[in-house]
């Protein structure tokens, strides 16, 4: 009893295919029980993209599904968060536990919309960036399309944080002043070399790019000190990488419920040259004008500074930040 009838060939067929028949069918459907918890349910959110290996990462997955006789719902991310939230309740409230086809944007929509209900989530990163997989998969990357599906099916659930920002969560890194700036500027758009086209976007900004100062509030007396310096860059990360492979956060850690931030001072031009530079090595933490360390929470009072999360723009300040503990049980090979 297969979950869709037949596999289909391609990426669009499947979609079509499993739209149209499997998600509404009962768990007891699938197995004869009518306890949605005796069975699995996954939910399978995928970045609508066009992209020859998510294509053949989505066959792969299904083909599992399908030879496991696991029920599965199909659904393809929207152009904003706030319509995937929406959108995606209903297929959510009948799954108990989900895999994720994407890069960064996918992830942090899925981070979005399925908090709340504290289902397990596989991940499958073939985004462009991938700075979340950079950390999570690091000590053992799957070498075939059948193994990153097994990973997402197979491997025990780690809980792990999230950072908020605002009203936004976050799975990776939130970033405000330059950062946010830049994400602005490069709208959100895909590249086929994703560093390269981060670097080259900094090296046209980072020069013109005004710091100003940051006002801090509600954090720790040494982070609301640095709201006496302009700063230039204010980061807080959840895990360890951003803009397609800088190391913005080694310090960084998923399960201690912090967030670990950078803060880069005001500076000539050169200096930031230097800055970004070391920072793609991830061995800025001991210069001059860095200041790195782990908060709880911090508010940014400063009005209208840009602020991005996960890589996706999602407004200015003032906001809040906070680590939000324990937040999402992640499938996944890092031994936290």
């Amino acid at each position: 009893m297969s979950s869709a009838s037949n596999t289909a060939s391609t990426a669009t067929d499947i979609a079509v295919a499993t739209a149209a028949l499997g998600k509404n069918r009962a768990c007891s459907e699938v197995t004869g029980n009518a306890d949605k918890h005796q069975c699995r349910k996954v939910l399978v959110l995928v970045n609508p993209l066009a992209s020859k290996r998510r294509q053949r990462l989505l066959h792969e997955l299904i083909q599992q599904l399908d030879g496991r006789n696991i029920f599965y719902s199909y659904f393809e991310t929207l152009p904003q968060v706030e319509q995937t939230i929406v959108a995606v309740a209903s297929l959510a409230r009948e799954c108990n536990e989900a895999i994720v086809l994407g890069g960064d944007g996918t992830l942090h929509q899925a981070v979005n919309a399925l908090i709340e209900y504290r289902m397990p989530i596989g991940y499958i990163p073939c985004g462009t960036g991938n700075d979340f997989a950079r950390y999570w998969f690091a000590d053992d990357m799957p070498q075939s399309d059948a193994a990153w599906v097994a990973q997402a099916l197979d491997t025990e659930t780690q809980v792990i944080d999230v950072g908020q920002a605002g009203s936004r969560y976050f799975i990776n890194v939130a970033g405000v002043g330059f950062d946010g700036e830049l994400v602005k500027r490069m709208n959100n758009r895909k590249f086929f070399w994703p560093k390269l086209s981060y670097l080259l976007a900094a090296l046209q900004a980072i020069s013109s790019y005004q710091a100003i100062p940051f006002n801090l509030s509600k954090s720790q007396q040494k982070v609301v000190a640095l709201g006496a310096r302009s700063g230039f860059l204010f980061t807080l990360a959840n895990s360890q990488f951003f803009g397609a492979g800088m190391h913005i956060a080694p310090h960084a850690r998923l399960n201690d419920g912090r967030l670990a931030y950078c803060f880069v001072e005001k500076c000539n031009w050169f200096a930031r040259f230097s800055i970004l530079k070391r920072v793609g090595q991830g061995t800025h933490s001991d210069l001059a004008k860095v200041h790195c360390g782990q908060l709880n929470a911090v508010q940014v009072t400063t009005e209208n500074l840009p602020v991005q999360a996960d890589g996706e723009y999602i407004g200015t300040t003032p906001m809040i930040f906070r680590s939000i503990p324990a937040a999402i049980l992640l499938r996944g090979r890092r031994n936290l």
